[in-house]
């Protein structure tokens, strides 16, 4: 009878041992999920508050773009506040009158900030999906940054950058960024993680936006001036 106890003993360490095993992989996958979630949320909010170091000392967050006199994008915002990521060395080696693509600005590219690399991202290298909102009363729009009192929304309720899906991805130097389109206001977004993806807001702030959020409640988040009445309450968080 001895033998039959331990028999049974042994089926069930051995039915225990196999899902421990196909409960690990799923444990496993989960855990990175949520840490390149956490990691992406605290450098928005580095990049964030770079944008807000930036309006601090100069009066006004960074344009979308260095430009030429005639106004031609030359190299995006990510260089322009490179100085406010401790990154200072990096930005003084830019030739700030050339594209970002000229023959001495294109070596900065491999040079990319650990900042600008969103965890979760599968895009080439030296790419970023972390992209500026511009449009038509959003954040960024034309040739020159917005002051604080313009946002009369409020910093809090207004997004400057979104974590766009890998097929967004852009070289970090080059002046191209997320544009809002209308009739299709999530376009390009969804899938930075699980689920959704996150946004950087003025003020420093950062929140997970689920895929399924309304276009209007997400449109108010990006306008500066809509007024607007936001309820974060409704923003899905999965």
């Amino acid at each position: 009878m001895r033998w039959r106890r331990w028999a049974v003993i042994a089926a069930i360490l051995a039915g225990v041992l196999v899902v421990v095993g196909l409960l690990l992989p799923v444990v496993f996958r989960t855990t990175c999920v949520n840490n390149h979630r956490d990691q992406s949320i605290n450098l928005l909010k580095q990049i964030a508050l770079a944008m807000a170091n930036y309006e601090s000392a100069l009066g006004s967050f960074p344009p979308r773009a260095i430009c030429d006199k005639q106004g031609k994008p030359l190299l995006s915002w990510r260089v322009q506040v490179l100085p406010y990521l401790d990154e200072y060395p990096l930005y003084k080696e830019f030739h700030l009158d050339e594209p970002w693509d000229s023959e001495h600005n294109k070596k900065l590219i491999a040079d990319m900030p650990r900042t600008y690399r969103n965890p979760s991202s599968k895009a080439p290298p030296d790419t970023t999906t972390y992209l500026a909102v511009c449009g038509k009363g959003l954040m960024f729009e034309g040739t020159v940054g917005r002051r604080v009192e313009d946002v009369r929304d409020g910093t809090s309720n207004t997004i400057v950058v979104v974590e766009a899906n890998d097929d967004r991805a852009v070289p970090w130097t080059k002046p191209e960024d997320w544009e809002y389109d209308p009739d299709d206001p999530l376009a390009g977004l969804g899938n930075a993680h699980p689920g959704g993806f996150c946004a950087a807001f003025a003020d420093g702030s950062v929140r997970f936006i689920g895929k399924s959020i309304d276009p209007k409640l997400f449109h108010a988040m990006l306008t500066i001036a809509g007024g607007e009445k936001i309820d974060f309450n409704a923003i899905p968080n999965k």
